[in-house]
């Protein structure tokens, strides 16, 4: 009866013994967790969104080993990763996916995107689709449009007209060939897989000026990132991104039209690193979403932790969107 006792005894205490060693052992050297970082705030270049049903929805250029991060807000603020939203791309691409840009016709949700074609090394327009915004997007293997003659077609956007009819923009990518860089329009088809009839040239880089003032003023190097929209008198006004986007000179700008093909007017810049007070470095980007009861709001993304650099990245930011004049664009707080 004693010998089981101590038998039990000398269990308990090796099982005592055993924990403390390992208290110790925690207390001493603690199992450092990596840090976790809030990608949708610290890393989300080139956003998108929508808002359906009571959720914003955000996508952005693949990051973080994600082909196209989506990020979910109630708010419209403090945007949180959720996945990818497009695991799988067609088999005509590969690497990275550019500036998607969400878009819906009828029930459909459509994801339009940039990326390298496996045969020409130049980029295509391509597109996806899914039932809700969330997700998961399914590839279309045909391409929506190329023209690697052009150096490749890059920064996707659509518009609807008042008729209805639905638009593709887009940016023929000229710099990375040392030629001039145009944004597109470019009808598109009822269900918005295609696009038909003839492209129509919107602005050229040579015809927008250099706000910075520094010794690079005079013409921009490129423009990219068009969004189209129409403003409450009627007039269209194209915001784009211009200058290199890994730079702190990278701007956004602004052009009006009162024909939808054009020739659109450049007005000048709405977002540069010194109108931020450079709080936003290199703010660029931009396109308008509308939120809980029509209220807008402007997504785009600005360097943090220096630019360009191993360990720089492009964060989201998110403003008020207001029309003063009628078609003038401007953000609140700025």
């Amino acid at each position: 009866m004693i010998s089981n006792k101590m038998k039990a005894f000398k269990v308990i205490l090796r099982i005592v013994v055993l924990l403390g060693v390992l208290f110790l052992v925690g207390f001493f050297f603690p199992h450092r967790q990596k840090e976790q970082i809030n990608l949708a705030t610290d890393s989300f270049p080139d956003p998108t969104g929508i808002y359906e049903k009571g959720t914003y929805y955000a996508y952005a250029t693949s990051t973080d080993g994600l082909n196209v991060p989506l990020a979910r807000s109630k708010s419209g603020k403090n945007y949180q990763i959720v996945g990818d939203a497009l695991p799988k791309l067609p088999d005509w691409a590969q690497g990275s996916i550019w500036a998607p840009h969400i878009s819906q016709v009828g029930k459909r949700y459509l994801l339009y995107f940039s990326a390298i074609d496996k045969k020409s090394k130049k980029r295509s327009i391509g597109l996806a689709w899914a039932n809700k915004p969330q997700g998961p997007f399914k590839a279309e293997e045909k391409r929506v449009v190329a023209d690697n003659s052009a150096g490749g077609l890059i920064d996707p956007d659509t518009f609807q007209d008042s008729d209805g009819q639905n638009y593709l923009l887009y940016k023929n990518d000229g710099n990375a060939i040392g030629k001039t860089s145009s944004l597109w329009l470019q009808k598109l088809s009822k269900n918005g897989l295609a696009v038909t009839g003839k492209s129509e040239r919107l602005l050229t880089n040579t015809e927008v000026a250099n706000p910075n003032d520094n010794e690079k003023a005079g013409i921009v190097s490129t423009i990219e990132g068009p969004y189209l929209t129409k403003a409450p008198d009627g007039i269209y006004v194209l915001l784009f991104s211009a200058s290199s986007y890994v730079t702190a000179d990278y701007f956004t700008g602004y052009a009006i039209s009162k024909k939808l093909s054009g020739p659109y007017q450049y007005q000048g810049a709405l977002l540069t690193t010194a109108s931020l007070k450079n709080q936003i470095v290199g703010p660029g980007g931009a396109e308008l979403v509308q939120g809980k009861n029509r209220v807008g709001t402007l997504l785009l993304h600005g360097w943090i932790k220096g630019v360009n650099r191993e360990e720089s990245s492009r964060k989201l930011y998110e403003f008020p969107f207001l029309w003063e004049s009628g078609h003038v664009p401007k953000v609140a707080n700025q």
